[in-house]
């Protein structure tokens, strides 16, 4: 028989692509069920609609997460190839939820993080309160961290999903070397 089942390609240098994916489902998970929690908790006291979407959107994380490792225990195409679609339409929405998120922050909340940070803030030297501008240098602090973050977090979906698409070539791959080594053994016998 063969042996195309083996893992061959690699992801970090020294990890299979098989067990990355595994793993960064397995993560994915926890985090998934982390952040719904703290999620739930931060609205406890918040409206039935706020709860409803926070359990369909962990559930689609939780199908994605789980898909991820039905595909790395199978290596199944079909399996693979609906994991890899769904990380990267996880992708694009998270992408613009924080764009979203970002841009609401810049042009509707500019007054609530400002009076967050008088409230939150020391005084400079000599003041009794803090500044219009020390106000607004740390509401362009938060800005700026936000858009760090939201780039950081692209970045790192980003090279989930070449990881995801490099497994799912390898995937292909052997199911054509087994169908091309069945279509020898059929003819030769």
């Amino acid at each position: 028989m063969t042996s195309s089942k083996k893992d061959r390609d690699l992801c970090c240098c020294c990890i299979r692509l098989r067990l990355a994916v595994a793993v960064v489902s397995l993560i994915y998970l926890a985090i998934t069920a982390a952040t719904t929690y703290q999620k739930y908790v931060a609205n406890d006291l918040g409206d039935r609609t706020a709860k409803i979407i926070i359990f369909v959107s962990a559930g689609f994380q939780a199908l994605i997460a789980l898909l991820g490792l039905l595909s790395a225990l199978t290596k199944v195409v079909v399996i693979t190839r609906v994991y890899c679609i769904l990380w990267w339409i996880l992708t694009l929405a998270v992408l613009a939820m924080s764009v979203g998120n970002l841009f609401l922050i810049i042009r509707n909340d500019k007054d609530a993080v400002r009076d967050q940070c008088r409230r939150t803030s020391t005084p400079s030297e000599g003041a009794n309160e803090v500044t219009d501008e020390q106000a607004d240098g740390c509401f362009k602090l938060v800005v700026i961290i936000s858009s760090v973050v939201l780039g950081l977090q692209f970045v790192l979906m980003c090279l989930i999903g070449w990881v995801n698409q490099r497994f799912l070539r390898e995937v292909r791959q052997d199911v054509a070397v087994d169908n091309a080594l069945k279509a020898v053994d059929e003819s030769e016998a």
